[in-house]
């Protein structure tokens, strides 16, 4: 699901030919809830547009949380839906479109999520003109796909982690820095951009291949690829 290109490209044809229009409203609040079920495992996908995402572990629910916003477009939708045992999440701009002629500089639109730590997670999130922070310590996660489009991203990854996982990152416009534990193995496959990337603590092992000390005898591994957009990336252990 490689949307963050997308609509990073749709984000800069509309930048560049000063297709905007002023937008202003009265502050909004949504209240974010996807209730515990029977499900044994997650799949949630965010989609956000442009402004601000936080997520966090420490939801009692599956999901919860509030987002802000003052625009009515902005408004999100939530689906939820049981296929077996696994729950399908989606949260997403409204469908009738963000990106008809808005002035990003006048957005207000602020995620502030909570996830589940007690289910296995694959999580996918899609940003475009957006700052985001991912505080993903504590959760249970299988599969991690993050498609930034333009701003600053932090990845927190740090912890102790119990199984291991694989983790896709396609960064865009911007500073990203991701965080890593020191005491699980860390493989890290880099596809560099035009931008700047800084491995502190990582050992080359050529073609573009970054492991940490803890990789050679580690029973958990989280194995990350990456593709580097503009900007700086710094991988650093916490």
């Amino acid at each position: 699901m490689k949307k963050g290109l997308g609509v990073l490209s749709v984000f800069m044809l509309f930048v560049l030919s000063g297709c905007m229009l002023h937008v202003s409203g009265n502050e909004e609040s949504t209240e974010i809830e996807v209730e515990k079920d029977r499900a044994k495992e997650m799949l949630l996908e965010l989609k956000i547009g442009a402004g601000e995402l936080n997520v966090e572990s420490g939801a009692t629910e599956w999901v919860e949380g509030t987002i802000d916003y003052n625009y009515d477009k902005l408004e999100p939708e939530v689906s939820y839906k049981v296929k077996g045992d696994k729950g399908v999440a989606v949260i997403e701009q409204g469908k009738n479109g963000f990106f008809d002629k808005i002035n990003i500089g006048e957005i207000d639109n602020h995620w502030d999520l909570r996830l589940n730590d007690g289910i296995p997670m694959d999580l996918i999130i899609n940003s475009g003109a957006s700052d985001t922070m991912l505080d993903l310590k504590g959760l249970q996660l299988n599969n991690l796909e993050v498609n930034a489009g333009v701003g600053d991203i932090t990845i927190d990854l740090g912890g102790d982690w119990k199984e291991s996982f694989e983790a896709s990152l396609d960064m865009g416009v911007g500073e990203s820095t991701i965080i890593l534990p020191s005491e699980v193995g860390v493989k890290i496959e880099a596809s560099k951009g035009i931008g700047k990337s800084n491995l502190v603590g990582f050992i080359s092992q050529g073609d573009g291949v970054y492991v940490n000390d803890a990789y050679e005898d580690a029973d958990v591994v989280i194995n990350l690829k990456t593709t580097l957009g503009v900007g700086e990336a710094t991988f650093k252990m916490e």
